[in-house]
């Protein structure tokens, strides 16, 4: 496999690495110091950009990194590197944080998916994803009210939970009470309103967070819509998480958390029950990997879509003269690549209910199935969907997500995304401030059809405890046994493609932070339709430029259905280790409150 470069985009944004001002405990005997309880309850110092203060750390360390959307918590997670933290100690502590600040679309009433390496080169991976209640069945929303969306009946098994103690019980080494303070005390004492939150109050000040009282505590204080740079806290949510830190996850799952949980769901017409949350388990997973050039690629198996990420890398992998041909017959054949995988992604689901997923996946994946892919993409044209999938079966949509990456000193990391899916999810939030996912909206549904005339896939329907499927695909690749880099995005059905794009430029040599700064295509083969980023952004981007009319061209006169959108539809965030051993966070331009935190 011959390396190509990409012409990377010339600016960085101004990297934000910070992390509040209290120290880490360094032994399960030293107490965590509650500096704002000593200071008279004042704010403790969030040293980020946009808590308006100087960050702490810089993008980069020698003993590790961590990328995450909001700049405060990469501080976070690297400042439990710093106090001899694990890469999912780090991962915890910063995803709990970003469950705080963006709970529009995370926090622990969610779930996800975690991919993970070991010091010594040996990976596995967390599903933690969100299970259909025992009541559930798969015609519970064949009416046409927004109920797989909106209210208790859209409310999976949350078990986000249930992954951080798979995850801190195995490779954890901070004690369990100190990787939640600092979420703790950013949600008591408060943190000022970064952008995209921002953006997420005002779009539903009226309809939702301004009318119910305990939305209203926390986003319209006083009645009024927060605002970009105001303070606010979470009280009753740092409450509970406080009883987590001291008690455990079996907190949340039962007890007076439990019940106040399903109260909520049950009021708005839900079915789950207090057996669902203590029913929920975690289910450890063998990742998939394959070989590109010299590195080995590793992603998440189903209901995760890694495989539809691994798929296209092992496909474009085929091709020796990328270097000769550029990027915009490059971008072809990627695209092209991806349209097939897609394809192939329409019959995953669960594979603890449906056969035979599995050994989808695997087949997949190998160099046979790629070498047949190849051999069917054209470089002068593009074909209509049923090329792709003759099967005639739709591909699913899904939305929402946060994405963290950790990269530690000794080549071990964490890369997860979580999700409570669309934003401020199934609209409920329960008296101890858990924001409840609507995460059965990513079952397919049986009758009906497609526009295109594609039906439901069945692999997909809704089953008592099931798992829905879901686009999240985090990567990590390593080269002679040493790690390289650990990615993912956010993004529902355009996570998929941004991981496809990142991974592809960093395993042929672009740096991370460039190739997070440029432009992004999508296609996922239905709708028909070739989406690229184009140069207006709201907010503004600072330095922010368009995809290249030229490559747009080029693309169009082979068929593609071109369309454009504004960037942020994808959000990625990764950590990249250099062949000097410096670990280099790289965080997402599209998120203005983003940052890279290294020790």
């Amino acid at each position: 496999m011959r390396t190509m470069r990409f012409v990377a985009l010339s600016f960085v944004l101004g990297l934000a690495a910070q992390t509040l001002a209290n120290p880490i405990p360094t032994s399960p005997e030293e107490k965590w110091v509650d500096v704002a309880a000593e200071q008279g309850g004042r704010l403790p110092a969030l040293n980020a950009p946009s808590q308006g203060l100087k960050p702490e750390h810089g993008p980069a360390g020698r003993r590790g990194a961590v990328a995450t959307e909001i700049d405060v918590c990469s501080n976070v997670g690297a400042d439990l590197l710093k106090r001899g933290g694990s890469a999912a100690d780090a991962a915890i502590g910063a995803s709990l944080c970003v469950g705080v600040v963006a709970a529009f679309h995370s926090g622990i009433g969610g779930g996800g998916f975690a991919l993970i390496r070991t010091a010594h080169g040996h990976y596995s991976e967390v599903d933690f994803r969100e299970t259909a209640p025992a009541l559930s069945n798969q015609t519970m929303y064949e009416d046409t009210n927004k109920s797989s969306t909106i209210g208790g009946l859209s409310v999976g098994t949350p078990g986000e939970l249930r992954g951080w103690e798979a995850l801190h019980a195995k490779h954890g080494q901070l004690p369990w009470k100190a990787i939640f303070q600092p979420a703790i005390q950013i949600a008591r004492y408060g943190f000022k309103v970064p952008s995209q939150l921002s953006v997420s109050i005002t779009q539903y000040a009226d309809k939702l967070l301004c009318k119910e009282p305990l939305w209203a505590e926390v986003y319209c204080p006083g009645g009024k819509a927060a605002q970009l740079g105001d303070t606010i806290k979470r009280v009753r949510y740092a409450d509970t998480l406080e009883i987590i830190a001291e008690q455990g996850v079996d907190a949340f799952y039962h007890g007076p958390i439990a019940n106040r949980t399903v109260a909520t769901v049950q009021a708005s017409g839900g079915i789950l029950t207090k057996a669902d949350l203590a029913a929920y388990k975690v289910v450890h997973r063998r990742p998939a990997h394959i070989q590109y050039g010299k590195h080995k690629v590793v992603s998440t198996v189903a209901p995760s879509s890694g495989t539809v990420v691994l798929n296209t890398l092992n496909v474009i992998g085929q091709y020796e003269d990328l270097q000769e041909v550029g990027t915009n017959l490059t971008t072809h054949r990627l695209i092209e690549a991806t349209k097939w995988a897609y394809a192939t992604r329409a019959h995953l689901a669960d594979p603890d209910f449906i056969k035979n997923v599995s050994q989808i996946e695997w087949k997949s994946i190998t160099d046979e199935s790629a070498r047949k892919i190849k051999a069917e993409i054209r470089d002068d044209k593009t074909f209509p969907p049923a090329h792709y999938n003759p099967e005639r079966i739709d591909i699913l949509t899904d939305s929402g997500t946060s994405q963290l990456s950790v990269v530690a000193a000794d080549g071990s990391a964490v890369t997860l995304t979580t999700t409570i899916n669309l934003i401020w999810r199934s609209q409920l939030v329960t008296p101890d401030g858990i924001i409840l996912n609507d995460e059965m909206d990513d079952f397919s549904r049986p009758g009906g059809s497609n526009a295109f005339g594609y039906v439901a896939a069945s692999a997909n329907f809704i089953k008592p405890g099931k798992r829905p499927l879901s686009s999240i695909s985090p990567v990590i690749a390593e080269k002679d046994g040493q790690i390289s880099f650990a990615l993912g995005s956010a993004g529902g059905s355009r996570i998929i493609t941004a991981n496809i794009i990142n991974s592809f430029n960093a395993l042929n040599g672009v740096d991370l932070q460039d190739s997070l700064a440029q432009p992004r295509w999508h296609d996922q083969l239905l709708p028909a339709t070739t989406v690229l980023e184009w140069a207006d952004s709201d907010p503004k981007i600072p330095g922010w430029v368009g995809y290249s009319n030229s490559t747009a061209a080029f693309l169009a006169g082979l068929g593609h259905n071109i369309s454009y959108a504004a960037p942020g539809s994808s959000t990625a965030q990764g950590v990249q280790r250099k062949e000097s051993g410096l670990v280099k966070g790289a965080h997402e331009p599209r998120q203005l409150s983003s940052g890279a935190a290294g020790v």
